[in-house]
């Protein structure tokens, strides 16, 4: 198997972990109350307001008009592929998001400690997973098209520090546990490497005469088996 493979395989497991202590009670929820509590202990006005901007920078608005923003720049560069790849990851990371939060559906922390409204379910933080799926995804495309050294690793430091600024910021302003936040990072890149693995899959089918998409056939399949 290929590493992508290997990570997608590692952080499905992660993923499941945290979903089934969530569900079941103990595990790695351990760490939700004493994560909770030392991060609104530490609650100061810079950092709320930090906190409030970062998650205004990962919330919903925001990452679809990058998302947006990106098909634009394809679209206009005629780059139909990757233009797709875009479009499906965002769609289905805000699928993912609803229906992991109706189908396991945790409580928020007491409304107590939140310092901005949320009424939906806790599980996943649908700001973490959204915004590493689509971060994760636009810095995927970017890579396959830059091929400056300072920029390739310009964005590959950039882009993990704001994923995890963001779901930070959740815990901050106390609206989601921990646990929370790591598993909206799990899938969220879960997504987005499943996405990649399938993106280079048909890639790999394009015929050189036509630049265009082939699917196996009857044929191709006897003649490749």
């Amino acid at each position: 198997m290929s590493p992508a493979v290997w990570v997608a395989l590692a952080l499905a497991v992660l993923f499941g972990a945290l979903a089934a202590s969530v569900a079941l009670g103990g595990g790695l929820t351990a760490i939700d109350h004493p994560l909770f509590d030392r991060a609104v202990e530490s609650r100061t006005d810079a950092l709320v307001s930090t906190a409030k901007a970062l998650s205004d920078l990962g919330g919903t608005l925001a990452m679809t008009g990058l998302a947006a923003l990106t098909c634009l720049i394809l679209l206009l560069a005629r780059r139909w592929r990757e233009l797709v790849l875009v479009a499906v990851a965002t769609a289905g990371a805000g699928a993912l998001v609803v229906v992991v939060k109706q189908v396991v559906g945790r409580d928020r922390p007491p409304v107590g400690y939140h310092l901005v409204e949320e009424t939906n379910q806790s599980f996943p933080s649908g700001h973490s997973l959204g915004s590493a799926a689509v971060v994760g995804i636009v810095v995927a495309v970017a890579l396959m098209h830059l091929r400056a050294p300072a920029a390739r690793a310009t964005l590959l430091v950039v882009a993990p520090i704001f994923v995890a600024a963001v779901g930070l910021s959740r815990l901050c302003l106390g609206v989601h546990w921990p646990t929370d936040i790591l598993a909206g990072w799990t899938l969220g890149s879960l997504w987005v490497t499943i996405c990649l693995l399938a993106y280079h899959r048909r890639v790999h089918r394009i015929t050189p005469e036509t630049n265009e998409m082939t699917f196996p056939t009857a044929r191709t399949v006897v003649t490749e088996t």
